[in-house]
């Protein structure tokens, strides 16, 4: 007889803890461009399959911006040994992106995590696809947290868990390297393979005739929906 009978609360699953390499650094022209540009255009520039769901919102009021290319965390619900051996492999700028398929009713993790990898890895930020806790301390660190809720208990530490492999965010698969902007607008996601295209949109200066010559515009389609001869 076993000296040690198995846990009946959790089955072990055959899937191995895996923890791939970094992507490829971007360029950090790029980079600056990305940080610097309202997320509200970033979103029109990507599109809705790369803006995250309103229900993705800062979890720290007042907002903090943040931008940086992910490093993706992808967890059993409500289990963060994920996050744990995340924290020591961030690098410098990226934002720590957590896929808790989408739980919440308790914490992927805490403020003391996030400093760690902000204060001794350069975390540039946190998305969870989760809920997150310490929320008084990561106001005061300004550390930007963004996320699907709040909630103070701490959940297991069983695994296993995939490091810098594509998750999921708010209705938006988001793969290593790809670069996450957020801000109180929301959050968008710029694919790696896009980022070159959208920087090059970014530098084409906007055109334009202010809000009036927009609105003269839409006149024109609204009185394409009118019947011939009707007025106004």
């Amino acid at each position: 007889m076993s000296a040690t009978p198995p846990d009946r609360r959790w089955k072990r699953p055959l899937a191995p803890f895996l923890i791939q390499p970094h992507a490829a650094p971007i360029d950090a022209a790029c980079l600056a461009q990305l940080r610097a540009a309202d997320v509200t255009r970033l979103s029109d520039l990507v599109g809705r399959m790369y803006t995250c769901a309103p229900e993705v919102r800062p979890l720290v009021l007042p907002a903090l911006p943040m931008a940086g290319p992910a490093f993706t965390v992808k967890c059993p619900p409500g289990d963060n040994l994920g996050v744990m051996a995340a924290i020591r492999r961030i690098q410098p700028g990226d934002v720590l992106v957590v896929d808790g398929q989408a739980f919440t009713r308790w914490c992927m993790g805490g403020f003391e995590l996030l400093k760690v990898a902000r204060d001794e890895y350069g975390m540039a930020g946190l998305l969870v696809n989760g809920a997150w806790r310490d929320m008084a301390e990561a106001q005061e660190a300004g550390i930007p947290i963004y996320g699907l809720g709040i909630s103070p208990h701490s959940g297991p530490k069983l695994g296993p868990a995939e490091l810098n492999v594509p998750v999921a965010c708010g209705g938006v698969i988001v793969s290593p390297g790809d670069v996450i902007c957020a801000s109180v607008e929301g959050v968008a996601i710029v694919p790696r393979r896009s980022i070159d295209a959208v920087c090059a949109a970014l530098s084409v200066q906007v055109g334009g005739h202010g809000i009036h010559g927009f609105l003269d515009e839409m006149e024109v389609h609204v009185a394409a929906w009118q019947p011939q001869g009707d007025a106004a």
